[in-house]
């Protein structure tokens, strides 16, 4: 009986020495990069951003409208009594002279006329008209319709910045989780150890190998274990989630992970790209050179020219003696403000001098950022080569304690701290294998490697 579970002791052994290996699948040309797709089509945030570069697109197609004609209908009816009057005496003035006239020609052709009380508002009145307005020069319609197009570049910008984000999250976000389901294999692994464990201990005891106290410890250890199972799959399952939830996809959604295909990303001769940032504030300088001008133009005379076709008279009468049109032209020049022009082109200089030193500022924080991705995978790397050498050196410890073990010269709390420190080691080369894909995933962002495709 003895020899039997020690057979089949060794073929767990060896299970756990051939699987215990974290071996995290990273599929860099395939599945990772059709989630990147997908993420990049229906993430939310992303939608979000293209639908305000749509937005700045409108905007670009609205100043460019006020280069062009504008009819405005407008129409007053006016109806008033009492008010302020004006006499005029026709009578008074008239009457004398009819009255002679009269009298002269011995008729009454010339009758007598009455004193009029005119008043100042007009009495049903009306006015209607069509007016055509065309700008001929004004500078702030210029400068306005050139800020609306470096803004759309903005947001271009703004959006692949937010790309390379989604990116960066969609590969931390896979690679998470693969590293909790590696935790669960090693766990599993374990799990199977400890159950072998503690049947090979209850056989001791049962024929006086050993004392309850090695049942009662293997029992203990395999109860912590499958706390430390159920925990990484509740991670996992957290993971998932999260993975899905960039991916815009119900989160209980089946993740793809590959088997048996481990590529470690080197990135040491990766070309950097322009950062979207620098470009975001280049066209920031753009934007507020422009406002310089646009701020000057405030100066300059605005020149337009109007046309009225309408009718005005006694309501609901429309006739040649009504209709009229209107032709003029205008011109409007600020002649006194307060030096208010002057202030805000000052305003604007100090904003243009502003994102000078904002840009090289962030050109310093990129560099700094691109050197320090670079220090950590560097570091990263080196941790994960020794993880891999303290897993084969915990697994050579764990086979010889073991050995001692059957041979009765090593007690059970012993044997348990070999097991728990391959564990552990088994974890933690798990753990710097993901920290050494998140730092690819790091430098890359940082030196925005990535092809984005607008």
């Amino acid at each position: 009986m003895i020899t039997n579970l020690q057979n089949l002791w060794k073929f767990y052994l060896m299970t756990l020495l051939i699987t215990g290996i974290p071996r995290l699948s990273i599929a860099q040309g395939g599945v990772l990069q059709s989630y990147i797709k997908q993420g990049l089509e229906n993430n939310q945030g992303l939608k979000q951003q293209k639908f305000l570069l749509q937005k700045n697109m409108f905007a670009l197609k609205e100043a460019k409208t006020f280069f062009l004609p504008e009819v405005n209908f407008s129409g007053n009816y006016l109806d008033s009594r009492g008010g302020r009057k004006i006499n005029l005496p026709i009578g008074d003035l008239l009457n004398p002279v009819y009255n002679s006239l009269n009298q002269l020609t011995n008729s009454s052709a010339f009758p007598e006329v009455k004193n009029i009380s005119q008043t100042f508002n007009p009495n049903n009145y009306y006015d209607a008209k069509f007016r055509t307005s065309i700008p001929i020069f004004d500078a702030e319609i210029i400068y306005n319709s050139r800020i609306r197009k470096e803004e759309i570049n903005f947001q271009q910008a703004e959006i692949d910045v937010y790309k390379r984000e989604l990116v960066k999250d969609i590969q931390l976000g896979y690679y998470a989780y693969q590293q909790t389901l590696e935790s669960i294999r090693i766990l599993e692994n374990a799990e199977i150890l400890a159950q072998e464990n503690l049947r090979y201990n209850q056989t001791l005891v049962k024929n006086d190998k050993a004392i309850r106290t090695a049942v009662s410890r293997a029992e203990n250890e395999l109860i912590g274990l499958k706390a430390r199972l159920e925990d990484a799959k509740y991670q996992s399952v957290n993971a998932a989630a999260y993975f899905n939830f960039i991916l815009n996809q119900p989160f209980d959604t089946k993740i793809e992970i590959p088997q048996h295909q481990q590529i470690m990303v080197d990135t040491d001769g990766t070309a950097s790209g322009r950062r979207e940032e620098l470009t975001k504030l280049a066209t920031l300088q753009d934007i507020n050179s422009l406002s310089l001008q646009l701020a000057k133009s405030a100066r300059l005379p605005k020149l337009s020219t109007f046309i009225d076709l309408g009718s005005q008279g006694d309501f609901l009468k429309f006739n040649n003696t009504t209709r009229y049109y209107l032709f003029g032209v205008t011109l409007t020049w600020q002649v006194f403000a307060a030096n208010r022009t002057f202030y805000k082109a000052q305003q604007a200089e100090y904003q243009i001098k502003a994102t000078v030193e904002q840009i090289n500022q962030v050109e310093q924080q990129l560099q700094l950022q691109a050197e320090t991705a670079m220090n950590k995978l560097s570091s990263a790397k080196q941790i994960y080569e020794a993880s891999k050498s303290q897993t084969v050196l915990s697994e050579q410890y764990y086979q010889d304690q073991r050995k001692l073990y059957r041979e009765g010269q090593l007690l059970y709390l012993e044997l348990l701290d070999a097991q728990n420190r391959l564990i552990s080691d088994q974890l933690q080369q798990s753990i710097s294998y993901l920290n050494v894909q998140n730092r690819a995933v790091e430098l890359e962002r940082a030196r925005a490697s990535y092809p984005l495709s607008n």
